[in-house]
């Protein structure tokens, strides 16, 4: 009967472990958290004073503060993002570059999460130089499309490979050399990041509110961190679009703008 039982238990294991690993695709979607617990906090606090998002896609994350009404500060307060897996029912998150605190970048963290239709939850605790044994609990609804995204084409991730805005700057020279570009279209958000994984700085940051009909990007402006004030939301911006196989061009600007970006690999197992 034990043998039996062992022979059992020895088959089942493989099971329930690739059960429990699901798709990073379970979590795609762009996400405004509604109340978070933080630190010490023993209380539940309503997020209303800064717009916070969270937009994941395909094993890749960015995370924004932005719209900030607190008295003395910048409408943009910071971004971060980096790559994940859903391992053995947790959310485990790397991350790439983080604004507030470089001795984050690297570090890795597994939490607690549930997502539905409605909303992502993530509860766990981050550990960084400046944020030791930090207690992290979010809640976040789902960002609902107020229209049908026209054309899929350019959903997904994707990493800069060229990038000329005129006078300027080009990518891989001045500013941006050793810079690494990467955009995360997860409709009904586009977000993107500048940072050098070299030196763990951060550079900027950008997300807007997009549609795609297959030639014309749309971006209508959530954040932009170069322009901090936050002047720039709501304006829209039209880009036109060239896509084949893994790679697609963008251009705008009156001309001044072209980038090239390349489907983004999916992200190495720790």
């Amino acid at each position: 009967m034990m043998k039996h039982f062992l022979i059992l238990l020895t088959t089942l294991l493989p099971v329930l472990a690739f059960e429990s690993d699901a798709p990073v695709s379970k979590l795609n979607g762009a996400f405004r958290q509604t109340k978070n617990k933080y630190g010490a906090m023993t209380q539940w606090k309503t997020r209303d004073s800064v717009t916070v998002i969270k937009v994941f896609r395909d094993g890749y994350w960015l995370g924004a503060y932005y719209d900030d009404k607190r008295q003395s500060k910048l409408p943009f307060d910071g971004a971060c993002g980096g790559t994940y897996e859903l391992e053995n029912g947790k959310y485990v998150e790397k991350v790439g570059f983080y604004s507030w605190d470089s001795t984050a970048v690297g570090s890795v963290f597994s939490f607690d999460y549930k997502v539905s239709d409605k909303q992502y939850e993530q509860f766990g605790v981050m550990n960084s130089e400046k944020y030791p044994n930090y207690p992290i609990n979010e809640v976040s609804e789902r960002i609902k499309p107020t229209e049908p995204l026209k054309n899929n084409g350019l959903e997904g991730v994707w990493f800069m490979k060229e990038g000329d805005w005129g006078g300027s700057g080009r990518l891989g020279e001045g500013k941006y050399k050793n810079m690494q570009v990467i955009k995360i279209f997860s409709y009904p958000m586009v977000v993107y990041a500048y940072y050098n994984p070299s030196t763990k700085q951060f550079n900027g940051a950008g997300g807007a509110m997009y549609q795609f009909d297959g030639k014309t990007l749309t971006e209508t402006n959530e954040f932009w961190s170069w322009q901090p004030d936050g002047k720039r939301k709501g304006t829209a911006e039209s880009f036109k679009i060239s896509l084949e196989n893994s790679q697609y061009v963008q251009q705008g600007w009156e001309g001044k703008l072209r980038e090239v970006f390349v489907k983004a690999p999916a992200p190495a197992k720790e």
